[in-house]
């Protein structure tokens, strides 16, 4: 198994990670890594319905899907992991799934959000689960599309 890219982004699986982010990797399967999409049959249902033909998914609660990471699951497959927000990615690495460069793509605003680039707000919990990240080592870009620039978010955290 390749560990291609890890992404955060709160929409999970949708239109640029199918045909921008799977497409420009090489990726053949999608793994999603989510609590709560993991336990609900029909959003599940619909995620892998998007996929394109060829493509694996697999849906997975936080702590299967670094099982499954680490345990050979995957062997032979190129993935693209995928969590919904800063939290979720903390519990990745908490629960074994070694990684040292993260795409954050879009990550909504709302209120008590601060804006850190056009797609990417984070609340003040969010902010010091990011500084975390960064203090164990963990580079975050955020990207849109592969072929758009990125965005180192190391200094835009630390001011945040």
């Amino acid at each position: 198994m390749t560990l291609e890219l890890i992404r955060v982004d709160d929409r999970l699986i949708h239109g640029q990670v199918l045909v921008g982010w799977t497409r420009s990797l090489g990726v053949d399967h999608i793994m999603v890594a989510d609590d709560k999409v993991g336990a609900d049959p029909l959003q599940s249902t619909l995620m892998r319905m998007a996929a394109p033909t060829g493509v694996k998914v697999s849906i997975l609660s936080i702590e299967k899907a670094a099982a499954a990471l680490g345990g050979g699951e995957f062997d032979g497959d190129r993935v693209l992991a995928l969590v919904r927000g800063p939290a979720e990615l903390s519990q990745l690495r908490r629960a074994g799934v070694p990684f040292d460069r993260v795409n954050v793509g879009n990550v909504h605003s709302g209120p008590g959000r601060s804006k850190l680039t056009k797609e990417v707000y984070a609340s003040a919990e969010e902010l010091a689960t990011w500084r975390e990240l960064i203090q164990a080592g963990v580079q975050l870009f955020a990207q849109w599309l592969p072929d758009q620039a990125r965005t180192d978010l190391g200094p835009i955290v630390q001011r945040g």
